[in-house]
């Protein structure tokens, strides 16, 4: 069995997008992070057996709208643990690593992630040790592993794409990437290209 792990911020108490303040309330704001989970979870509802799903929350999931998720996508809904972004993917990757065969982790404000994407990173894992979904501004949208998580995002660095590959080879791991694709967290990201 995969653990596949969506991390999300609550569209309505985690102030969600606030790199788009400037263009976008916090209404709108809401409305589009919102969009964007309802849009991966429609993506991956049909995955196949393989997968145990689980929806990472932050800075909780107390709002009704997790209950209606649980009931009608069957998932598991956690709590996001830790104090940056990056202490919580390690947390929920060295849990899920723990308890799994293969883990893979990815973002809900892809609007191109396919579950296509997906079960090429599926497949990547029955060769390689890491597959990394890269994103356009340098960061990534999908990290998956095989076996026990060997903390290679190091909180210390940056989290780009560079630094984790750095990592992941200096640990004598084989890598894969996946196809680029744009995540959404500043005004530009909104414009077509």
């Amino acid at each position: 069995m995969i653990s596949l792990n969506i991390f999300s911020k609550c569209p309505y108490n985690g102030n969600p997008k606030t790199r788009l303040k400037n263009l976008l309330n916090k209404e709108e704001r809401s409305f589009i992070t919102l969009h964007m989970l309802t849009n991966i979870l429609d993506e991956v509802s049909d995955i196949n057996n393989d997968f145990k799903i689980t929806l990472w929350v932050y800075p909780h999931f107390k709002h009704n709208l997790f209950n209606d998720i649980k009931k009608k996508y069957k998932m598991n809904i956690r709590q996001q643990k830790g104090s940056s972004l990056c202490e919580r993917m390690n947390n929920c990757l060295l849990l899920e690593s723990s308890k799994h065969e293969k883990t893979i982790l990815i973002g809900s404000d892809i609007p191109s992630l396919t579950k296509g994407t997906i079960m090429n990173a599926k497949h990547a894992l029955l060769k390689k040790d890491v597959v990394i979904g890269p994103s356009i501004d340098g960061g990534f949208y999908l990290i998956g592993i095989k076996g026990q998580y060997k903390d290679f995002i190091d909180c210390m660095k940056t989290m780009d794409i560079q630094n984790v590959k750095n990592n992941i080879r200096s640990r004598s791991l084989d890598l894969e990437l996946l196809t680029e694709l744009k995540d959404i967290d500043k005004p530009e990201d909104l414009l077509v290209i």
